[in-house]
């Protein structure tokens, strides 16, 4: 079942695999906005990048995590793999 074709990187991998990431952010930032009114969360299932307010001028009220943003990106991909390899084994 695991080809090593199943990774090898593609322009319509590569293309779901943002996709995903934006709408899965989308999605999980209106979830938690609708419930904590003064957190605005990116990225699912990490969060990469955080704000929070009200914020006062001089203070930082942001932060963000790259290694979230990187395994965001690597799970989502592996996600897209497997999707488009279950629809090419289909047709």
């Amino acid at each position: 079942m695991f080809k090593k074709t199943l990774l090898t990187p593609s322009v319509a991998k590569i293309g779901l695999t943002l996709v995903l990431l934006i709408v899965s952010a989308a999605l999980w930032r209106a979830y938690v906005i609708s419930h904590i009114g003064d957190t605005f969360p990116l990225g699912f299932p990490f969060v990469f990048f955080e704000s929070w307010g009200p914020c006062r001028p001089g203070q930082n009220c942001a932060e963000g995590r790259w290694w979230a943003l990187i395994l965001d990106v690597m799970i989502w991909y592996i996600v897209s793999a497997v999707i488009l390899a279950r629809r090419s084994r289909q047709t």
